[in-house]
């Protein structure tokens, strides 16, 4: 049996429509993170239907990527639920109420999950809806989490570098065996195939690791927010690191794409007065959406591509909140492509 869903391909994941919408030089896009709901709405809101519904006048609106969290187990004491549904489940549902924004993953904990699965799911969700995949990772931080699944939290980075080596290797090559410590695959393989040679790969946080080396395995970075020096630094750091693995493709003669974005989570609690100016809440301002404008206009100066904007904190309900982002603030940071699929 042979077909393009057993083949790997050599095509650059940076050219599929997920990415092309979501990240390009000079640019700063808007993303939205699930679940699409706040302080103000109903319960009712964390249903499916009314997810669907957030997702689709997202899409509608002009945002250029809507993101889900993975959170393995409740754990009251950390005080968040987070993403309630399966991660993969979920973001499948959507892609079938959706054709054109991209879907990402920030991030799925890849310490606790076997790489081999994420592999499988990652393809799947990149097939199915058309190379609109974002796949973020992360090296997870609720301790509960790391006892269930047998894991030493200490060790999550060390389980992550294996784990994304051996995700990296699953998605990139055809019959072609493996050996880590957690397992040994061989005369066998992980099938469907991206539809490029990997799908785009985000390192979520820091994944306990380097900035050098996020820069160098990853396709593009995502962070927390930070006072305006400290991250126009961070961008600038990024900027070095990723500016020299373009150098060394351009040396090798690679055709490759070079650019890798940068990007970072902001909350928001939007204020009805528009010009209301920013006051702090955690990780990001409560604010009206003038002064925000431009917050992320002085965010795209800095070299910041993209920024997902958690809505969790508004005091107003969602569709009213998008449906004013939308209106008045993304058309000065539009998604760069709209290609149905």
């Amino acid at each position: 049996m042979s077909g393009p869903l057993l083949t790997r391909s050599d095509d650059d994941p940076r050219h599929l429509p997920g990415f092309r919408r979501t990240f390009a030089p000079g640019h700063l896009t808007l993303g939205l993170g699930f679940p699409l709901r706040t302080r103000g709405d109903e319960p009712a809101a964390d249903e499916l239907p009314a997810q669907v519904e957030a997702a689709r006048a997202a899409e509608a609106g002009g945002f250029a990527a809507l993101y889900v969290r993975d959170i393995p187990l409740r754990v009251p004491s950390f005080g968040d639920v987070g993403q309630v549904y399966d991660p993969w489940i979920h973001l499948a549902h959507i892609a079938a109420h959706t054709s054109r924004i991209a879907l990402g993953t920030a991030g799925i904990v890849l310490p606790v999950r076997h790489p081999l699965h994420v592999a499988k799911s990652a393809a799947s969700l990149d097939r199915i809806t058309g190379g609109r995949l974002l796949l973020g990772l992360a090296s997870g931080d609720r301790p509960e989490e790391f006892r269930a699944f047998g894991i030493e939290q200490g060790e999550r980075g060390e389980q992550f570098r294996e784990n994304l080596r051996v995700l990296r290797h699953a998605l990139g090559t055809e019959m072609r065996g493996v050996r880590w410590p957690g397992g040994w695959m061989h005369s066998a393989d992980v099938v469907p195939k991206p539809t490029a040679a990997s799908v785009p790969i985000l390192m979520i946080g820091s994944c306990q690791q380097s900035i050098a080396y996020l820069a160098e395995h990853g396709d593009g970075f995502m962070t927390y927010p930070r006072d305006h020096d400290a991250q126009r630094r961070t961008v600038a750091r990024w900027r070095e690191l990723v500016d020299v693995d373009a150098a060394a493709s351009a040396d090798t003669g690679s055709n490759a794409e070079t650019f890798k974005p940068f990007a970072q989570s902001l909350q928001i609690d939007l204020s009805e007065d528009p010009d209301e100016g920013p006051s702090p809440i955690s990780f990001g301002f409560r604010i009206g959406r003038i002064a925000l404008t431009d917050h992320l206009a002085d965010l795209r100066k800095i070299g910041v591509n993209h920024v997902q904007l958690g809505l969790g904190a508004c005091r107003r309900p969602v569709r009213e909140v998008i449906d004013e982002l939308a209106e008045y603030v993304v058309p000065h940071f539009p998604a760069l492509h709209d290609e149905a699929q």
